[in-house]
């Protein structure tokens, strides 16, 4: 492993961010630039004390289930009880999301291991304090309903709709390819456009996450061909990044965070009825068949701890090395890109 990253290599991530994520939302858009305090920090919540701590956290996804935790953590009431205010900041996007930290806007992030790691290439001082997840749980490959394709071998050479170049959905398709050893043509797709692609005949087959995957399913315009749910897949992915000043100068607030979310990732994997409930709300899924479908291929698999091995995070960087073409991630140091510094005791 090295630590050293050649600037050629910071030029082509930079490059790629611009491409990646042109059509992301601005901070300015947002008026998080243009105000901070009020847009962001703003005033302390009802109720707050003067011994409460306040963390403001970035999601770049307000209702990708793996980071329900938080909103859980604080409508269970675990983050007042660990003697913090926590303001959750909608975010669009992980460009958005990683300029919001960098400015100071906000102190923890939602992220991916993979994103890290480009932005900790292109200079960034963010760092992953918490792997959510290891696998693709919840992502699957469908079909229509009246599709002749009965395996991945039925598939082979097929138009499979993914979503945006540079993103989780590269690494999943790459996760597929290695599965299979067979080829397909995976074409980038914004996430909104591949169900009704799928639908009208332009894909022959769709590779997302189960929000958008599996409501298909559920609503019987599809079928699965292979769920990438595989809890012997050890791949780091998903987790929370902090800035630096949160890790070295609020180390004692950051881990009451990632105890209190661990805490509330806990209780919905304990408590299928309630994290049923509370999925259908913080995801905005009417169809209980598919809360379902979250609950067993997404929460089941949740850290409690946020701990990481370095074989999984440098498996989920070389996954990510091919995926995006990006050969020196590969090369990266697990220990630049994931601290286990505030990993959270067993609730």
């Amino acid at each position: 492993m090295t630590s050293a990253v050649p600037s050629s290599f910071v030029a082509t991530l930079a490059a790629a961010a611009i491409l990646a994520f042109s059509a992301t939302i601005s901070l300015a858009q947002i008026g998080v630039g243009q105000n901070p305090s009020a847009q962001v920090a703003g005033d302390p919540l009802p109720g707050d004390g003067p011994a409460q701590a306040r963390v403001r956290v970035g999601l770049s996804v307000s209702d990708n289930s793996v980071f329900a935790p938080v909103a859980a953590a604080a409508e269970l009431g675990f983050f007042a009880e660990a003697g913090l205010s926590v303001r959750i900041v909608p975010l669009r996007g992980v460009a958005a999301a990683e300029e919001a930290l960098a400015a100071g806007h906000v102190d923890v992030i939602d992220h991916t291991v993979a994103y890290a790691a480009r932005a900790i290439a292109a200079g960034s001082q963010l760092k992953i304090v918490a792997v959510a997840t290891n696998g693709f749980y919840g992502w699957s490959l469908i079909v229509r309903t009246d599709s002749p394709a009965k395996s991945l071998r039925d598939l082979v050479g097929a138009k499979i709709g993914v979503g945006p170049r540079l993103t989780v959905a590269d690494m999943a398709a790459r996760r597929l390819a290695d599965l299979s050893s067979a080829s397909f043509q995976f074409t980038p797709t914004g996430p909104g456009a591949l169900a009704p692609a799928l639908r009208t005949g332009e894909l022959d087959a769709v590779l997302y996450s189960a929000t958008v995957a599996q409501r298909e399913v559920t609503s019987g315009n599809a079928r699965t061909i292979l769920d990438l749910t595989d809890p012997a897949d050890r791949t780091a992915l998903y987790g929370y990044s902090a800035s630096r000043r949160m890790r070295e100068a609020r180390g004692d607030d950051l881990r009451a965070f990632l105890g209190a979310v661990h805490r509330a990732a806990a209780h919905m994997k304990n408590d299928k009825a309630w994290s049923l409930r509370f999925l259908r709300t913080f995801t905005s899924v009417n169809d209980p068949a598919l809360a379902e479908i979250l609950f067993e291929r997404v929460v089941r698999y949740l850290s409690t701890d946020g701990a990481s091995q370095p074989e999984d995070v440098a498996r989920g960087l070389a996954l990510a090395a091919r995926a995006w073409n990006a050969p020196v991630l590969a090369d990266l140091d697990p220990a630049m890109i994931v601290t286990n510094v505030f990993a959270s005791p067993d609730p």
